[in-house]
């Protein structure tokens, strides 16, 4: 249950991507992507809230609905299953009710699954890059870029991206594996926010019946 709610975090029908993006150049679609990830690096902190689905093929595993806080590599999430603090190398995870929260090193491929930025890491290698500039999801027009990996052992084997006119990812979708998607809508978008480092680590005097357990 605690995977599916992480992966949770990061749905196209891929038999629609290939003619919708089949126009557009390679070039223009990396200069959106660099641009998007300069937007973000320069945002200082950023606060979102999301909706959150999983998927096999088409069909729903389960959605959610949270915030998130992210600085960097830095963030934190809530659901109202889980919480995720995460400090840029050490991550904690307490799920709602439990007596325990876990404390862990996680991948890179596991971060991949958790943060919907972290695309802004991973796109500058290894991918093959299509897109069309379009009505988006919300409405409003922008980009939609779809990201096809270059080695099929690659742990993300496809990434399906909107982004406003603006340089902000309103949602963000991502295979892994043979027909598993993960997607997350951004709702809520707001930049340049105020955390201290201490804002990504767990709050344990907030939790002083918490018993944290070690799996580093």
């Amino acid at each position: 249950m605690r995977k599916i709610l992480v992966t949770l975090v990061l749905f196209n029908l891929l038999s629609s991507f290939t003619p919708i993006f089949a126009i557009s150049k390679e070039g223009e679609a990396k200069k959106i992507l660099d641009k998007t990830a300069a937007h973000i690096s320069k945002a200082g902190g950023i606060s979102l809230s999301f909706t959150a689905t999983s998927l096999v093929g088409k069909t729903s595993q389960g959605s959610t609905s949270g915030t998130m806080d992210i600085m960097g590599k830095k963030f934190i999430m809530r659901t109202p299953d889980i919480q995720t603090w995460f400090d840029g190398k050490t991550q904690w995870t307490l799920q709602t009710g439990d007596s325990e929260v876990s404390m862990s090193e996680p991948s890179g491929a596991e971060l991949q699954a958790i943060n919907p930025y972290a695309f802004l890491e991973i796109y500058k290698h290894g991918f093959t890059y299509k897109m069309k500039k379009d009505i988006l999801s919300n409405g409003k027009e922008g980009y939609k870029i779809y990201l096809t990996a270059d080695n099929s052992k690659q742990e993300i084997r496809e990434m399906f991206l909107e982004i406003d006119l603006r340089y902000n990812p309103v949602r963000v979708s991502m295979r892994q594996g043979k027909n598993q998607w993960a997607r997350i809508v951004v709702n809520t978008f707001k930049t340049g926010q105020k955390f201290n480092a201490q804002h990504f680590t767990f709050p344990k005097k907030q939790y002083p019946n918490i018993e944290i357990i070690d799996l580093r």
